[in-house]
């Protein structure tokens, strides 16, 4: 096990840690930035504040085993690790090895709890139980939205329906200035979610809190891409969708809010659909967006559904203390 600096390792290794990583973030969460994009921001130091290993099978050899640790936006005192191995290299404590040694590094900086996220059942779900501290705090379903010809028309149809007295909108990148001050007001009620709580806490979107928000979102080069619904009297965001698109064939779906007066009018499968519309528009390399959906968020299952998402798999949002280590 070694630290990883990215700026100072050889271009091989770079490499290899930018494919294991993209590959095994691919497998967990549906898409991936491409590995030499990824390369190319972690040597210029463009991928943000993050703690990185490498793990090998002898001295010398190719990279089989990566590891990142980072601090929880919304908790600095809880890291996320994402740890990826190999498949000829597993089951061999390899796995375990990195996650000890990011464990240490975790209470050094002052990290009381370690999460992560992991597939259901075989390999991933076994290699985290084998902590005694681990408990789960959130079952997630992975899901696909493929922008084939039969979901645009599905989303062509519901965008071109806006309930009464809304209009549908789109931006790429920051909001516009008009709208920042009421988009903030729509993020605010993400926590109404289930299982929100588990993964931010409440915080005031003001306009620089917005700004803030979206350089952090973008900071690994993502682009970013919301859906909208306006208020036909006021001219104010009322629902939105957030999503992200890399250089890779699939992007990320994120958060989706609705004011609570204007729930219950079909607006966010509507600004859903207008984001798909415009992702398909302006990224022709994207050909699916992904989501993850708590399973008790039934509401936000159902309109997947309307909008052609498949589950791909289940995922588990586990955690463990790092003082009873």
């Amino acid at each position: 096990m070694e630290p990883f600096d990215p700026v100072a390792a050889s271009p091989t290794d770079l490499d290899t840690w930018s494919v294991i990583f993209t590959t095994g973030q691919s497998e967990l969460s549906g898409g991936a930035p491409r590995a030499e994009d990824l390369s190319a921001r972690l040597r210029t130091e463009r991928a943000g504040e993050a703690w990185r290993w490498v793990a090998r099978e002898a001295e010398g050899a190719p990279v089989s085993g990566v590891a990142e640790l980072r601090r929880q936006p919304h908790d600095p005192r809880i890291g996320f690790l994402r740890l990826f191995v190999v498949a000829r290299a597993r089951r061999q404590g390899m796995g375990a090895e990195l996650r000890e040694t990011v464990v240490e590094r975790a209470r050094l900086l002052g990290m009381d709890r370690l999460q992560s996220t992991v597939l259901a059942g075989d390999p991933g779900e076994p290699f985290a139980r084998a902590s005694p501290y681990l408990r789960t705090l959130l079952r997630l379903e992975l899901q696909k939205q493929h922008l084939d010809e039969a979901t645009l028309r599905r989303c062509w149809s519901l965008a071109a329906t806006p309930a009464r007295g809304y209009r549908l909108t789109h931006w790429e990148g920051p909001a516009p200035e008009g709208s920042v001050r009421s988009f903030g007001r729509v993020m605010a009620h993400l926590l109404d979610a289930p299982g929100a709580a588990l993964q931010m806490t409440a915080r005031a979107w003001g306009p620089a809190q917005v700004r803030a928000w979206e350089d952090k979102i973008t900071e690994d080069g993502s682009r970013l891409v919301v859906g909208a619904a306006l208020d036909r009297t006021s001219d104010q965001v009322v629902a939105a969708t957030v999503c992200t698109v890399t250089g890779g064939a699939v992007a990320d779906q994120h958060d989706t809010a609705v004011m609570p007066a204007h729930r219950r009018k079909g607006l966010a499968s509507r600004v859903k659909a207008t984001q798909a519309l415009r992702v398909h528009d302006l990224f022709p390399h994207v050909s699916s967006l992904a989501v993850t959906i708590d399973l008790e968020n039934t509401a936000m299952l159902a309109v997947n559904r309307s909008l052609m998402y498949t589950r791909v798999a289940e995922r588990l949002l586990v955690e463990e203390s790092l003082a009873e280590l």
